[in-house]
């Protein structure tokens, strides 16, 4: 089986040295011992004798439970799998004077032959299995079933039997133990670890009574570390190596390149650790650990994932070519490979952390030893029914456990190369590292992370960014890496989450650096963003009020004023003429258009919100900008896609008025004037209802079913038209109508052949215009509680005098 078409890589030379490393031990482990029995008492029968008579073995035979499987998440009983009885280890209690050191005895010799640490690992009882005549168990892999295990062991008991060998496989080797014992004094055991594929062949005469034990392995202690005996020089091989493959990569510009070593056993995820690693995986780990650090090299434990997707054919070994509907996913592999893909995760470093880095793609040429993946059994996989013109495909996921190593200056490149949260949150782990004082290292870091962010798309990054201002802000006495960030990112990437950490931010860098980034950011975001960097700025004023420093004031006055020039530019760039106009505010005194410094086009400008408005004016007259808050009010006045004259003008009136002195501003009469006008247009008067049920539709498409249609909308009587159509014609004029929202219902009537789509008119149209019809009438009322005062009120007056009018006649309309 194994995974297809795999590129591993070349280094020839880095497998010499790792598979000179010895083996501490092997796979599994056996033996025999001739000792005093043990006292072996089971709750509900007694005492055993040994060797076990027929009798006992069919008294625990009563008082024990079929054992089960798991299969997924479930545990259930399949005798076609697995034939026996067990007792839970609560329910047994192995005892006797000599058999602490029998056991102790075993323990080590079992410990020694895994290459395990003999005073770190542990035995805990499982269970107490019982075979009857033809009782098996088909081959399988032990679950971890506690924290640290690593290893099965299995002592058979003095009983009359045949049969039930233990095979014991790993990779292309294979083991069969005889694990029969009839001597009255006889102890058998075998060890393996649990990632091994083993089976219980069937027991052909009498029975077989075995203890289970699951070996776990204690961690290190924190401030010792394990290393493999006699492999200094070996180290320092390695070491010389790394260092020759970084300065090759380095030079073919490759520095983001890892280096993967697959490992012998495979680990669960929660149990992987270079704590539990198993014989000739902990002596390798143990060697590249010490390289790594002499090549100044990282070094962490890690799970490869490897998924497959490809069309499913009938394995070889499987064609049963009667009966193709008895295939499943055993009988298939995968034929033509369509897509693969690889990454890392569950990462795990020498001294027991975990580092949250997430997952990393592999590239080509990364992974070693070469063919280790050839022969791997899929940890899951999945066939995918025929769809359209695809056939049956068949997925598999593969799950194989991994030392990986890069060197220490390229951690942030290969980080940031999936992603800029990891990036951040590493170099925010080693700043704390450094005891909260940014090194030279760690500012070497941030310029670099900072270059590369600007590579790389703005998408999804607003979470780093915000993190990234966060930790620089917290550099004393340097603000050379945040001055860097704030140009390099936040003036192109700025979305607005970053609001209250950038002005703190800001804050903490000066009013002079503030003042140089504003200048470039308001340019480059406020078209594109006006409402978020306008908050911006009235969070930066309110910390200029606060501090009552003249600089930050200066820099106020200029964000503001550059922000006016944006807005009056507008028109001008929109509309290629010269001058803003005052179009609207009819019978009202122009206020002068104040000559700003225009700055370079960076694009339209996006629609403001109320808060925005309200804000803009706000600060300009807090800045003394009365002449520049004018030009801009007027300005607004030519974009009513920019603010909407009808909501967001009368919105924003009723803030601007409470305002201290804003009632009388010349700013305020502007915006109020355009506002009525523009109700006053749309809505002086009620909507009639309409006295017909024609449409005036135009449609992109002059095909037959869309011409009928028109048709239909045309007709000034008809309201229902009812059309046979075939499904995808009925599709056809769905996305017709919806696309340009047509006031007509349509629904299939499912009755004879082809189906019928039934059109129906409404008066959604209208309905929806009475409700703004509402919304205009209230905004009036609001207009005219709010209209200007003293001096601005003159030339609103007729205006003010028709609001009254149009609110009037709905009362007397109501009325009637």
């Amino acid at each position: 089986m194994g995974v297809i078409d795999f590129e591993y890589g070349d280094d020839m030379a880095l497998e010499e040295l790792l598979h000179s490393v010895d083996r501490p031990g092997d796979y599994f482990t056996r033996g025999r011992l001739f000792v005093p029995m043990p006292c072996v008492d089971v709750d509900g029968h007694g005492t055993l004798s040994f060797p076990v008579p027929e009798a006992q073995v069919r008294s625990l035979i009563a008082v024990a439970e079929r054992a089960p499987i798991g299969k997924g998440t479930d545990t259930l009983v399949d005798r076609s799998v697995r034939d026996c009885f067990q007792i839970d280890a609560e329910r047994v209690r192995v005892t006797g004077s000599v058999w602490p050191d029998t056991f102790s005895c075993i323990l080590s010799a079992a410990a020694s032959g895994l290459g395990c640490p003999v005073d770190r690992v542990d035995a805990h009882l499982y269970k107490l299995l019982v075979y009857e005549p033809g009782g098996f168990f088909s081959a399988h892999r032990d679950t971890e079933k506690a924290w640290g295990m690593v290893a099965t062991l299995s002592i058979s008991l003095p009983v009359a039997g045949q049969g039930g060998e233990v095979v014991v496989r790993h990779r292309d080797r294979e083991t069969i133990i005889d694990m029969n014992v009839g001597e009255p004094s006889e102890l058998a055991f075998v060890a393996f670890y649990a990632d091994c594929e083993h089976e219980v062949r069937p027991v052909t005469t009498g029975h077989r009574l075995s203890l289970v034990y699951n070996l776990c392995v204690r961690p290190w202690d924190t401030d010792t570390h394990r290393r493999a005996p006699d492999h200094g020089d070996l180290a320092d091989r390695i070491a010389r190596h790394l260092i020759s493959r970084r300065a090759d990569n380095e030079a073919d510009n490759e520095t983001d390149r890892k280096l993967v070593w697959v490992l012998d056993h495979q680990y669960s995820e929660a149990g992987l650790s270079f704590a539990t690693l198993k014989n000739v995986d902990a002596a390798r780990a143990a060697v590249l650990v010490e390289a790594a650090n002499r090549a100044r090299h990282d070094i962490f434990a890690a799970v490869l994932h490897v998924t497959e997707h490809g069309d499913a054919v009938v394995r070889d070994d499987h064609m049963n070519s009667w009966n193709h509907d008895a295939y499943d996913v055993d009988d298939m592999q995968i034929g033509e490979l369509f897509d693969s893909s690889c990454h890392l995760d569950n990462w795990a470093v020498p001294g027991g952390a975990w580092p949250q880095f997430g997952s990393l793609t592999l590239r080509g040429g990364e992974v070693l030893p070469y063919g280790a993946l050839d022969h791997a059994t899929p940890d899951e996989q999945w066939l995918h029914e025929a769809t359209g013109n695809e056939g049956v495909s068949l997925e598999r996921a593969y799950r194989f456990s991994a030392l990986v190593l890069w060197p220490r200056s390229s951690t942030l490149s290969i980080l940031a190369g999936t992603g800029v949260e990891r990036a951040v949150g590493w170099l925010a782990d080693e700043f704390d590292g450094t005891g909260q004082v940014a090194d030279e290292r760690i500012r070497r870091l941030a310029l670099e992370l900072t270059d590369r962010w600007r590579s790389r798309r703005p998408d999804g990054d607003k979470e780093a960014r915000v993190r990234m201002l966060d930790l620089l802000s917290r550099f004393k006495e340097d603000g050379r890496c945040l001055e860097a960030f704030l140009h390099k990112v936040i003036v192109p990437r700025y979305t607005g989450p970053e609001n209250d950490v950038l002005a703190a931010a800001l804050n903490l860098a000066g009013a002079g650096e503030a003042g140089r980034f504003l200048s470039a950011f308001i340019d480059e975001q406020f078209p594109k963003r006006p409402g978020p960097a306008m908050a911006l700025v009235v969070r930066i004023q309110a910390q200029q009020a606060e501090s009552d420093d003249v600089a930050w004031e200066e820099v106020v006055l200029e964000s503001v004023r550059s922000i006016l020039g944006i807005v009056c530019r507008e028109p001008d760039l929109r509309a290629n003429s010269g001058a803003v106009t005052n179009q609207a505010n009819s019978g009202h005194g122009a206020s002068p258009v104040v000559p700003l410094v225009m700055k370079p086009d960076v694009g339209k400008l996006r629609k403001l919100n109320t808060q925005a408005v309200r804000d803009l004016f706000i600060l300009a007259r807090r800045a003394g900008l009365t002449d520049e808050a004018a030009a801009a009010a007027d300005a607004l006045v030519a974009l009513p896609d920019v603010a909407v004259p009808e909501r967001t003008l009368p919105e924003a009136i009723g803030k601007l008025h409470k305002e201290t002195g804003m009632a009388s501003s010349v700013p305020l009469a502007t915006l109020w004037c355009r506002a009525a006008q523009r109700l006053l247009e749309r809505s002086r008067t009620p909507p009639a209802e309409p006295t017909h049920w024609k449409m005036d539709v135009h449609l992109d498409c002059n095909c037959d079913v869309c011409a009928t249609l028109v048709t239909f909308c045309h007709d000034p009587k008809a309201r229902v038209v009812r059309l046979p159509l075939r499904k995808d014609l009925r599709a056809h004029l769905h996305q017709a109508i919806e696309r340009q929202k047509l006031d007509i219902d349509h629904e299939t009537e499912r009755r004879g052949k082809p189906y019928t789509l039934v059109c129906t008119k409404n008066r959604a149209g209208f309905r929806r215009r009475l409700r703004e019809y509402a919304d205009d009438l209230s905004n009036m009322r609001q207009l005219i509680q709010v209209a200007p005062a003293g001096n601005a009120m003159a030339g609103c007056e007729s205006r003010l005098a028709e609001l009254h009018e149009a609110v009037a006649h709905h009362q007397t309309t109501v009325s009637r």
